[in-house]
């Protein structure tokens, strides 16, 4: 018998604490949640009877003064501009939202072109020129022109904008080799035209039926290129995209001796230690291809200086250079006709 009087109880309290719709009306009150909101003083309370009343009663003494007509009237103008402040904030974040959206587009155009990011308010200036007369024949016009008005293409936003969306890239390029089972490398260490040495690192790795190559990181070697330095610069760029090692079958690399050196002091012989399993190894085709051509071409070397001789006499030459454009003009004017 006790039990079950205790079960009343507790059916009975939460029946209390649920939301009572009368409390809309006489209280002034909204749901939210597991909370009762009031409108008047934007206040929280409970969901008990009491607790509403004695909301309403301490927060709101000139409402308890008024007639109960005239307390009716004013809590449901009350609730009315509530909703109408709710409707007006959704419209205006699914307004921003298009205008956000757009803004990253533009971002994404600016990124690719490689153009300063104070082009942003050039584009809109541009948009808004055309827009009068590429629309003109549009009943909503002035509509079309005030949403280009409220695209944020500041300098600032369009910097923001860039790196949000190089973040992203690199956070799905991540998730991308993360789940690909098997991953081959590339390598290439080169001198640039500040004569810093820089190592390019490149991955290739399946998506789902889909090959991508994608450049991993671009890391700078700041004394010497030796071996252990290519292999701590590609192990730490690995472990920054948490990329596993173990997944590494194959490496190609220029074939040059810091890389594949005969000692056990290059680079190849270092990472197996890493990967803890033996890799295979590629010789770059870019590279082979140049050493092809300065090995087998050696038959044509007369005919190569010959005509660089020709190519550079021309070229020194003004009259000459105006004279052998005229010819050229001449003998493809004979050959059309």
């Amino acid at each position: 018998m006790a039990s079950s009087t205790k079960k009343l109880k507790v059916q009975d309290s939460k029946c209390r604490r649920e939301f009572q719709t009368w409390w809309a009306e006489k209280y002034g009150m909204i749901n939210k949640g597991d909370k009762a909101v009031c409108v008047l003083c934007s206040g929280t309370v409970v969901c008990r009877t009491s607790s509403v009343k004695r909301h309403f009663e301490t927060n709101q003494k000139s409402f308890c003064e008024k007639s109960e007509p005239e307390q009716t009237e004013l809590i449901a103008s009350a609730i009315k501009d509530r909703n109408k402040q709710s409707m007006s904030m959704f419209k205006y974040v699914s307004k921003n939202c298009h205008t956000s959206a757009a803004s990253y587009s533009d971002a994404n155009a600016i990124a690719r072109h490689g153009t300063p990011f104070q082009e942003g308010e050039f584009l809109k200036e541009a948009w808004l020129t055309c827009t009068p007369s590429l629309f003109d024949d549009f009943d909503n016009k002035g509509k079309i022109i005030q949403h280009i008005k409220e695209v944020p293409l500041s300098r600032n936003t369009m910097k923001d904008r860039i790196l949000k969306l190089a973040e992203n890239v690199t956070d799905q390029q991540k998730n991308d080799i993360n789940s690909a089972p098997f991953i081959s490398l590339c390598l290439d260490e080169s001198i640039d035209i500040t004569k810093l040495a820089r190592l390019a690192i490149f991955a290739r790795y399946c998506v789902g039926n889909i090959i991508k190559e994608e450049l991993i990181a671009i890391t700078l070697l700041l004394t010497t290129t030796k071996g252990t330095d290519i292999c701590t610069a590609v192990r730490n760029s690995l472990a920054e995209k948490e990329i596993d090692l173990k997944k590494i079958v194959s490496v190609t690399t220029d074939g040059a001796p810091n890389m594949v050196g005969k000692k056990k002091n290059g680079f190849i012989s270092l990472f197996k230690t890493d990967v803890g399993h033996s890799i295979l190894e590629c010789h770059c085709i870019i590279h082979q291809q140049a050493l092809c051509a300065k090995s087998g071409l050696t038959s044509l070397d007369n005919v190569i200086t010959l005509v660089t001789k020709i190519v550079n006499l021309i070229s020194s030459q003004a009259l000459k250079k105006r004279k052998f454009d005229v010819c050229w003009m001449k003998s493809i004017r004979c050959i059309m006709v």
